[in-house]
């Protein structure tokens, strides 16, 4: 898909960071936008400052977690442009939280929004993607879906959940000769408002949720830009490129904890600095 001018990108989490960014980056390409978000009024913002520069935009409030939002989003998408030909599956939070003696909605909500968020997204899009004989779906992970961080149990199960979803995915349509490709977005730490909803844990409840939930914080704020992130996904989409690993000194990461599995050496604690 090298040519994207004119054609139809949707970004679900598209009211800020990552996803702002990429509705930014697709509209310099040209493409018309579709924005979801639960965050109405900076739907709104959005809209209006891509609406200016000249590129079409609809917006849609949408609760990834439930599968019929979804399908109304891919309903509203057809209805306007007739086409989607990029999907991001952005949507996230951090459930960060005490996974073991807090309540079990922090697993709850991680699922629906992080893994059946991103289900709801293919099922949804896939259908039109194949039918129209082109697309490319892209799915946010992140880095914890290819490492494990103590104190993150919700974020790590559903982050690794993607990365296989993804993987499996895009195995399974290049059996069957489809022309949709599949894209896994890991990013390291970006500046973005991820954590900006979240409250802390009580290091005094759960000493190691409270240490990392800082850890996070403090990643997040010096974190890349979402506009390196947003470049990257598009070369990926342009060359068809499942890896989207958008931290080089990162990258080794992965490559040493399969190095210990293979060893059948024990994990040990390799937290962010």
């Amino acid at each position: 898909m090298e040519q994207l001018a004119g054609k139809v990108a949707v970004i679900t989490g598209g009211a800020s960071g990552i996803g702002l960014a990429l509705a930014e980056r697709f509209a310099g390409e040209g493409m018309h936008v579709v924005l979801a978000d639960l965050d109405e009024p900076r739907l709104r913002d959005v809209e209006a400052r891509l609406t200016e520069s000249g590129t079409e935009v609809l917006t849609v409030v949408c609760d990834t977690a439930q599968e019929a939002a979804v399908e109304a989003l891919a309903q509203a998408t057809i209805e306007r442009f007739g086409a989607a030909h990029v999907l991001c599956n952005n949507a996230g939070i951090t459930g960060v939280g005490d996974a073991w003696r807090g309540p079990v909605s922090i697993w709850e909500r991680t699922i629906a929004i992080n893994l059946m968020g991103v289900v709801h997204g293919i099922r949804a899009f896939l259908p039109i993607m194949t039918d129209q004989g082109e697309g490319h779906i892209v799915n946010t992970a992140s880095m914890a879906g290819l490492m494990a961080l103590p104190g993150a149990a919700p974020y790590n199960a559903t982050k690794h959940a993607v990365v296989a979803i993804s993987e499996g995915l895009h195995l399974e349509l290049l059996a069957i000769g489809s022309p949709v490709r599949v894209s896994a977005l890991c990013p390291g730490f970006v500046r973005t408002r991820l954590m900006v909803n979240d409250v802390d844990p009580d290091p005094a409840v759960s000493p190691i949720a409270g240490l990392i939930s800082g850890v996070l914080r403090a990643g997040v704020e010096t974190g890349i830009e979402p506009s390196e992130v947003a470049d990257q996904v598009v070369d990926a989409v342009r060359t068809q490129r499942f890896w989207i690993l958008t931290h080089p000194d990162m990258r080794e990461i992965p490559m040493e904890r399969m190095r210990r599995a293979a060893a059948q050496e024990d994990p040990t604690i390799e937290l962010p600095t």
